[in-house]
């Protein structure tokens, strides 16, 4: 049993040293992503999301890191652009009703809480995935008028592929899915962060 602990205790040891030694414990970092949203299991034509999401990482070892990091979102509208001339466009909002409701507007913010765990999969690639809890606020709204104000906390999740170079560097692609209760966001995205 002794053994069995040692080699624990080296093996922590051994993943925090080399973390220390690299001086790569800090990773910031900023994903802009796109998406659909679902209300009530409502979904539609219009129900389409654009969202930036902001981090910390704190490296434990070469595998796991704790993350702290807040996003925030809102419809996006699509746009119809027709061109009058050669060098003149006219572009109209295509303004569609939210999730069967009479609303259009959405916009919500997350403090998020996570867990990372990566897998190297060669010298710079690496396959992650993030789990956590996020504190919510959205509100959905017909102009100024307010329908739906929530708040609350709700499952985070995220998997991606990311590339790390050894300046510090790092591009990623993601899938990240937000839990609001009623409000679900799923979202596809690209990202670049720093480590130090």
């Amino acid at each position: 049993m002794k053994t069995l602990s040692l080699i624990s205790l080296l093996t922590a040891l051994a993943f925090n040293t080399q973390a220390a030694q690299n001086d790569e414990q800090h990773r910031v970092g900023i994903q802009v992503s796109g998406g659909g949203a679902s209300y009530k299991s409502s979904s539609q034509d219009g129900d389409g999301v654009g969202q930036v999401y902001a981090y910390y990482n704190y490296q434990l070892d070469s595998t796991w890191a704790l993350e702290a990091g807040i996003s925030t979102g809102s419809e996006a509208d699509d746009w119809t652009c027709k061109e009058l001339t050669n060098s003149k466009f006219v572009c109209d909002r295509n303004d569609e009703l939210l999730f069967d409701l009479n609303a259009n507007k959405v916009d919500y913010s997350n403090f998020v809480a996570a867990g990372k765990g990566q897998y190297q999969l060669t010298e710079n690639n690496y396959i992650y995935g993030k789990l956590g809890a996020q504190f919510y606020n959205y509100e959905i709204a017909r102009g100024n008028n307010k329908l739906v104000d929530e708040d609350g906390v709700g499952l985070f999740a995220e998997a991606g592929w990311q590339y790390d170079w050894d300046n510090g560097v790092a591009v990623n692609v993601a899938w990240q899915y937000i839990d609001m209760g009623d409000l679900d966001v799923n979202t596809l995205g690209a990202g670049i962060s720093y480590r130090f």
